[in-house]
């Protein structure tokens, strides 16, 4: 079923702007291409192509309503935001929240597809469209992208079209780290401080000394499309060795249906050449693994594994697996690498840069809808707070028992924190 609101506006004097809103796949199959295009020649995130958009439903939009909006200019796409909306009830309050496909059940971040010299028609539009046309009570626009450089236009575009009958609330509660490279290994290597480049070089004399690497060279390959699962099994079965050594579920395990959801998608972009799911190997070692896409002029890189093998704990392999893809990336003329939300020390030890994640929130200044989203946030920070601040991280992991998933619940509403 496919749902197509045409509209007309006239930016610049020029020939009109549409806006079609599918619910359903099905009609887009014909758009992948044009789609993945689209996504691309924005420098948009790898998380918003159509293959990554299409299986994320597949496993999550269960009991929500698809909502991508295709704005169309001459014929050709000048925006393409994939949402949905879902009914959300935490305690006495619900809310009908409308978000970014792909922004619930990952840990992904966007930037919002429009192009620029188009945005504020679109935006325009997209209000009339969505306001008038659904019912709902918030519409979330976030973890937008630490780089997302159309960040202030938008939130600008949205005070001019929405302050009237609309709070805008922005948050700025998270940070995202990027490891911006420059033109070779050395010139980067170069820019970290001397202590760190010493510690490099001596992880890698240790693994030599350790290895006999003259007998058993370090080895980096990049799955194919041919043996993309045994090697993403190989990874997540690491991944989750280490983590649960801990008291911890890991990735996986923290997330519901993560392992099924992820190695459909990276069995998807390996057709497309842009998994880079890399493996290190030294003889029959198996020293780790960086879970990667390559989109556009950027690698996304989402989890990593490192082997927990006491006779190479010495070398460090957590930063010779990240010198390796380092190695990669620059091969492949990658300007930068996005490491995605959160601040590890021993990525900013490696060069990597703070960048801040921002979420922006739209809703009714009516009386009863403000009171009730303020509501449902203030409750969603309590559960937060208690749940996973305090349950969650603290204690759970010291108990004696088999961790269970995230609640779906806090997955659902921790963004209105």
């Amino acid at each position: 079923m496919c749902n197509v609101a045409k509209c007309e506006i006239n930016p610049s004097g020029q020939e009109d702007i549409q806006v079609e809103v599918y619910d359903s796949f099905g009609p887009l199959e014909s758009l992948q291409s044009e789609w993945d295009e689209f996504m691309e020649s924005l420098d948009c995130e790898i998380f918003l192509t159509y293959d990554w958009c299409r299986i994320w439903w597949k496993y999550y939009g269960t009991g929500q309503e698809l909502r991508v909006f295709i704005f169309k200019h001459q014929d050709k796409i000048v925006a393409l935001i994939p949402m949905f909306s879902e009914k959300i009830r935490l305690g006495p309050v619900f809310i009908r929240a409308v978000k970014i496909m792909g922004t619930d059940f990952t840990i992904s971040t966007v930037s919002i597809p429009i192009k620029q010299q188009f945005m504020r028609e679109v935006l325009q539009k997209f209000r009339d469209t969505l306001f008038k046309n659904f019912n709902l009570d918030v519409v979330c626009f976030g973890p937008l992208s630490g780089t997302y450089k159309g960040y202030d236009e938008l939130l600008k575009y949205f005070h001019e079209f929405c302050n009237n009958k609309y709070h805008i609330r922005s948050i700025s509660n998270k940070v995202q780290t990027y490891f911006i490279l420059d033109e070779n290994r050395e010139e980067y290597l170069h820019s970290l401080p001397k202590k760190r480049q010493r510690a490099i070089k001596n992880k890698y004399r240790i693994l030599r000394e350790i290895l006999k690497e003259d007998v058993c060279p370090i080895v980096s390959r990049f799955a194919t499309d041919q043996d993309c699962r045994p090697i993403f099994n190989r990874f997540y079965e690491m991944h989750q060795e280490h983590w649960q050594k801990t008291g911890k579920a890991g990735h996986f395990g923290d997330w519901p249906q993560s392992k099924e959801f992820h190695l459909e998608v990276a069995m998807a972009q390996s057709k497309h050449n842009r998994l880079r799911l890399l493996e290190v190997k030294a003889g029959a070692n198996n020293l780790g693994y960086k879970y990667a896409y390559k989109f556009g002029d950027k690698y996304v890189e989402y989890l990593d594994a490192r082997s927990d093998a006491k006779e190479l704990s010495r070398a460090g392999l957590g930063n010779i697996v990240f010198c390796e893809q380092l190695k990669k990336a620059l091969g492949e003329g990658v300007i930068y690498i996005d490491s995605l939300c959160g601040k590890y020390e021993h990525k900013l030890r490696m060069g990597g840069k703070l960048f801040p994640a921002n979420n922006i929130f739209i809703y009714s200044r009516g009386l009863w809808p403000s009171i009730k989203v303020r509501a449902f946030c203030g409750l969603a920070w309590l559960l937060h707070m208690v749940y996973y601040n305090i349950w969650f991280r603290r204690i759970a992991p010291r108990l004696p028992f088999k961790r269970r998933p995230l609640w779906k619940l806090w997955i659902r509403t921790h963004m209105f924190k």
